[in-house]
């Protein structure tokens, strides 16, 4: 099975890092923008498994980005990335932000990969549940 996966990171440097380790395993499909807003636009047409976005970013917050991603893609998983775990999670409850899953900058693509398969597996676990509960 394919899985469609969206990097959204204003750093080049970064956004080559995390597409080089994904595509490692061949069944992950990578999109790697760095515009978020032009991520958001993709995101009307195309189907992703998982975004996966930086924390911080000049043009719109991670947090931001996320938000309006999964207003567009609610079945989705998100990862944000960061190099200030705490106050991405302090922000986060400011906010009423959901962070599922959250990497610290700088990681180890086995943490990378390791995030990744948990994120799926939680995604396909909803979905199961969500299939079950259609059919009662």
């Amino acid at each position: 099975m394919q899985y469609s996966i969206l990097v959204v990171d204003d750093e080049e440097n970064v956004l080559k890092a995390l597409k080089r380790e994904l595509e490692s395993v061949p069944q992950y499909s990578i999109t790697a923008i760095k515009s978020p807003e032009i991520a958001l636009m993709k995101a009307k047409s195309i189907h992703y498994d998982i975004v996966i976005s930086d924390y911080k970013m000049p043009w719109m917050h991670g947090l931001t980005f996320i938000k309006r991603f999964m207003q567009l893609q609610p079945d989705a998983t998100a990862i944000v990335i960061t190099g200030d775990a705490k106050g991405a999670l302090r922000h986060s409850k400011f906010n009423d932000a959901e962070i599922p899953f959250l990497l610290q900058k700088p990681w180890q693509q086995s943490e990378l990969l390791d995030m990744i398969k948990q994120a799926l597996e939680q995604k396909l676990e909803h979905h199961a549940r969500s299939s079950l509960s259609k059919n009662y």
